[in-house]
């Protein structure tokens, strides 16, 4: 089943897999936002989109934020 995540950017990350939604998710955080997240973060982020609807920058962005190196 497809997953589509949506940024506060406009950008939608749609993937088929896990592995391919971790990947997209990372890889536009960082080149677009200067973010980085973990494989874990992003199941997180889908999981809580699934559940509110909410884009990932609305549910993860302070706490990543503060913590992105």
């Amino acid at each position: 089943m497809e997953t589509v995540l949506h940024c506060d950017c406009g950008f939608e990350v749609h993937a088929d897999d896990e592995a391919e939604l971790v990947a997209r998710v990372q890889r536009h955080a960082l080149e677009a936002h200067g973010m980085r997240f973990s494989p874990q973060e992003v199941l997180q982020l889908a999981f809580r989109a699934e559940l509110g609807g909410a884009t990932w920058q609305q549910r993860l962005g302070n706490e990543t934020r503060d913590d992105a190196s």
